[in-house]
């Protein structure tokens, strides 16, 4: 039963001393601190585990992303020589560079080394900005008794904008304005009989 009349008792100490006993004010003041303190623990927390998560990933896409090159070749028509006593077609030409990445690369060579062709272009620095294209001097060389129905299949030399010198390969070279040259060079150069 509460006696409605009488003052709260408090417990005693063991000297007979009145208990410890906690003000109210004090109380809540401390629930507040606790409770403010978990929030900024749970957003310190949550924040980094968002960076590992989220952004780390993503942070090493863009990277990757940067670093991707892709460029395409097409071949030009150009000058033809024949070497009669070798068989030989040789044909001085362009080819142009498309960058279709998206950084700026540095394109340092384009080579094809298939059995009965070679194209090389000289070795120098050739600045191609993204969505651009650059002609390149090559020379094409055929053997002109050997089968030349393959496709050519060319590898690019390039520096990246992160200097880095990678060689992309296979890149595939339309060579169609060099058929009807390799054909008339090959034609010229054939022995009467």
């Amino acid at each position: 039963m509460i006696d409605l009349d009488q003052p709260a008792r408090y417990p005693t100490g063991p000297n007979g001393t009145p208990g410890r006993r906690w003000p109210r004010r004090a109380t809540g003041r401390t629930l507040a601190l606790v409770v403010v303190v978990a929030f900024l623990a749970g957003g310190i927390l949550g924040g980094v585990a968002m960076h590992l998560w989220r952004y780390q990933p993503l942070a090493a896409s863009v990277a990757a992303q940067r670093s991707t090159v892709s460029v395409l070749l097409f071949a030009e028509s150009g000058l033809m020589t024949v070497r009669h006593e070798q068989r030989r077609a040789r044909l001085e030409a362009q080819v142009t560079i498309v960058n279709a990445g998206p950084e700026t690369v540095t394109v340092l060579a384009v080579r094809v080394d298939q059995p009965a062709v070679t194209v090389r272009s000289p070795e120098r620095a050739r600045f191609v900005a993204p969505g651009t294209a650059l002609p390149v001097d090559v020379v094409v060389e055929w053997n002109c008794g050997a089968d030349q129905s393959r496709a050519l299949v060319a590898s690019v030399r390039v520096e990246t904008a992160d200097e880095h010198v990678r060689t992309i390969s296979p890149v595939a070279l339309d060579d169609t304005p060099w058929a009807e040259s390799r054909r008339t060079g090959c034609a010229e150069g054939r022995p009467a009989g």
